[in-house]
């Protein structure tokens, strides 16, 4: 019987290759975990519409999505949701504030759709040619606002609360910029992306106290265990709490070296299927 009764998985740059698809590599130790006796938990900054797109590509869905950084958590058919924590009017109103004085805008994330804006557009074509792919700015269940009417006019009218944002700037410096602004506010978690050596960065933004290691601590006592039950893999800054709070906490070998010193250990590189030789090293 496996030490680790919870296998809680990073999406992007952890179970998913550079291109954004699910190896089959990855997806067989998955499931043979699971068949295990193995809870599988995907806990990601994406939604929870598009968290449960990756479920479905698995072998078999996985027992629990933790989407948002932790604010929202529910079954892979997005029932049983027992925690959500969402960003006030207010919040949202501070952010957009602070995306006029910086010249940006933000991205807002509800539990089913992805508002984004120039910022946002900017942010993915940059990445597109840094990594040399050729991905789509236009994601599933998402919506284009323009101006800065428009998201005045989507505070106002849409009828769901939102779970997260994302600011993003083409200099960095300005990043930092806002990172320190909203800080100062004592409002909101924070999670900085530090990317190409500090070439692009943005910051994902929470309510306080709401990250990817609080939202499995809420899961695992839920099910009647605890952070010593979980093995946990991750490759990003959204990871870092996950990581320092599970039983088993891995990076990937893709991960910034600054992620890998506060893991318990390094496993390989995403496209390597670092997460399917964690599995066989500590599951199976």
């Amino acid at each position: 019987m496996a030490k680790y009764k919870i296998l809680a998985l990073d999406l992007d740059g952890t179970l998913l290759n550079k291109e954004s698809m699910l190896p089959e590599e990855n997806k067989i130790a998955v499931r043979q975990a699971q068949q295990s006796g193995v809870q599988i938990v995907l806990c990601t900054g994406r939604n929870p519409i598009e968290a449960k797109m990756f479920s479905d590509k698995l072998l078999a869905p996985a027992d629990w999505l933790i989407t948002a950084n932790g604010a929202y958590i529910c079954k892979p058919d997005l029932t049983q949701n027992i925690f959500a924590e969402y960003l006030s009017n207010d919040d949202c109103r501070l952010l957009l504030d602070v995306c006029k004085e910086y010249d940006t805008d933000p991205c807002l994330y509800d539990d089913s759709q992805l508002y984004y804006g120039n910022a946002f557009k900017r942010f993915f074509k940059e990445l597109n040619i840094r990594r040399n792919m050729n991905a789509k700015t236009e994601r599933s269940h998402s919506t284009f606002i323009g101006t800065d009417e428009e998201w005045e006019k989507l505070l106002q009218t849409n009828q769901k609360p939102f779970i997260k944002s994302i600011l993003y700037h083409d200099n960095p410096k300005s990043v930092d910029k806002i990172i320190e602004k909203l800080e100062s506010t004592g409002r909101f978690e924070l999670a900085p992306s530090v990317l190409f050596g500090g070439l692009m960065k943005n910051v994902e933004i929470n309510c306080k106290g709401v990250h990817k290691g609080n939202g499995l601590k809420k899961l695992t006592e839920h099910l009647g265990f605890t952070m010593n039950d979980v093995m946990a893999l991750g490759d990003s800054d959204n990871d870092l709490t996950m990581l320092e709070m599970s039983g088993l906490g891995i990076a990937m070998g893709n991960a910034e070296e600054y992620i890998k010193e506060i893991a318990d250990e390094c496993t390989l590189t995403n496209i390597e299927f670092g997460v399917a030789h964690s599995i066989k090293q500590h599951l199976l």
